[in-house]
């Protein structure tokens, strides 16, 4: 680093990024670049195997991209939210440090980020609730959160933060709120998992002053549908919450569960058309029905056929509007598989008691952060548990890639990233993994029991074989063959 450089002050980088930033977008030459750009960034892309195993992987990764940059030019920033965004994502010289220190000793890079659900308190109660709402005790005390967040910052460099609940916003210890912990971290991202019935015009300004949380609003399609699950009039009042955050430029997305019966909806041009334009949303997520959870119903997740159609769908939308729209289950050549089990740019999920789970929809552990933190532990210490090990090790049989074995990896192209998840896509394989390492059941988690019912295990079974049946033509067809 030069001497000149040294004496440049970091917020003047960040100003002068966010200027030019500003200046991209009032030229409105994003398409003109992306245009120009687009053969060398899908060649790196596809001659990147940490990445890609095919063209058609690359240019979904440039698809993906472009919809993300879109999306950033569609709203309206706050200059501070700007700022963020620039220093968290572009400017974190603490996520390279951290990602060489985890190589010398791991042998991979650590997690790209966390979930964590604070609070099991929810002012509603949704039919199929994953999280099945209940009381005040359920929550983490407020030192841990704080030092759970802290230690992912130090330890991986992390500076982006998956809120969840429960309600978020109805998180109260020791006096603090989830907003007094975004606070306290001013040059993280933080995203909001809410059902937005508690955002007011004074939260509102809050979150905008704050300008580095940005909160995904649940909605399961249209008016008729969203308040057949959440309640009468909950569709009116997530319209009125939208209008007060774009009033205060704050950045917000949408959450959607999809299930048998909303799926094609969700996905409609009349709903896309509506939110995405017409209500400012800047992103969203997609998450299908999991039976976790209360009133478990393993014929409400999307048929094979419906998932099928929604990868399909979903790619059209991303490609022809350039909607930044994630599907958790049917993106998973953008992610190399399962983001579960603290992998290399995955993730894990903390929740309101500390159990420490793989995935918010895999709902079993084998340790507590609380319990690691009394002898003396941190979070590292939970990725490294053999149940975690044994998540990360299928992982690697399903196609992502180790750099200690990348050439004798690189030969496996035929693993199925259209199934990524192995609770949902390989029970059986998931199932095995959970009772080998006595992994217990979390408090919205069908317990051990429930999994081995007949009835249970074989639909789930049979829903695995159906869908390896439609998909795998298709990845062969689409992606190994493309190569």
């Amino acid at each position: 680093m030069s001497k000149l450089t040294k004496k440049i002050n970091p917020e003047t980088i960040v100003g002068v990024v966010s200027m030019l930033f500003r200046i991209f977008i009032s030229l409105d030459i994003t398409k003109l670049a992306f245009t120009v750009a687009k053969p060398k960034i899908i060649r790196d892309l596809a001659d990147n195997p940490l990445y890609a195993k095919s063209k058609r992987i690359a240019e979904e990764l440039y698809e993906m991209v472009r919809a993300m940059f879109y999306s950033m030019l569609r709203v309206k920033w706050g200059k501070k939210s700007l700022n963020v965004f620039i220093r968290a994502i572009f400017l974190n010289p603490h996520l390279a440090k951290a990602n060489e220190e985890w190589k010398r000793k791991f042998g991979h890079g650590p997690p790209g980020f966390l979930v964590i659900s604070p609070t099991k308190l929810c002012n509603l109660r949704c039919p199929g609730c994953y999280a099945n709402s209940a009381g005040e005790r359920d929550k983490l005390p407020y030192k841990v959160f704080q030092r759970i967040v802290k230690e992912a910052r130090e330890l991986w460099g992390n500076r982006f933060c998956v809120l969840s609940g429960g309600e978020p916003l109805m998180y109260r210890s020791d006096g603090k709120t989830v907003l007094d912990l975004v606070g306290e971290f001013p040059d993280s991202i933080f995203l909001m998992f809410t059902n937005g019935l508690l955002i007011d015009e004074t939260i509102a300004k809050r979150i905008r002053e704050l300008g580095n949380l940005t909160p995904a609003i649940s909605v399961e399609g249209m008016k008729k549908t969203t308040d057949s699950r959440r309640g009468a009039g909950t569709f009116d009042n997530i319209l009125r919450v939208m209008q007060i955050l774009r009033q205060e430029h704050v950045i917000f997305g949408i959450s959607l569960t999809a299930t048998k019966e909303n799926c094609e909806e969700i996905l409609s041009e009349e709903f896309i058309d509506f939110f995405f334009n017409k209500m400012g949303v800047a992103y969203g997520w997609i998450f299908h029905y999991m039976p976790i959870g209360r009133d478990v119903d393993v014929n409400l997740m999307p048929t094979p056929a419906q998932r099928v159609w929604m990868w399909k769908r979903s790619w059209e939308i991303i490609k022809s509007k350039k909607i930044f729209l994630v599907d958790f289950w049917n993106h998973g050549t953008t992610s190399s598989g399962c983001l579960a089990g603290g992998r290399q740019g995955g993730y894990l999920h903390i929740n309101w008691h500390g159990d420490v789970a793989p995935c918010v929809f895999l709902p079993y552990a084998t340790s507590n952060i609380q319990e690691v933190y009394k002898s003396g532990g941190n979070l590292n210490d939970v990725i490294m548990t053999p149940f975690f090990k044994a998540i990360r090790q299928w992982q690697v049989s399903r196609g992502f890639p180790q750099p200690a074995r990348l050439a004798q990896e690189l030969q496996n192209y035929s693993v199925n990233w259209l199934r990524p998840c192995p609770i949902r896509d390989h029970f059986q394989e998931a199932f095995k993994i959970i009772k080998e390492h006595q992994a217990r059941p979390l408090d919205y988690a069908p317990d051990c029991i429930y999994l081995e019912q007949k009835s249970y295990f074989d639909a789930m079974s049979k829903y695995d074989e159906e869908l390896k049946t439609l998909t795998d033509p298709i990845w062969h067809k689409t992606y190994q063959h493309n190569r």
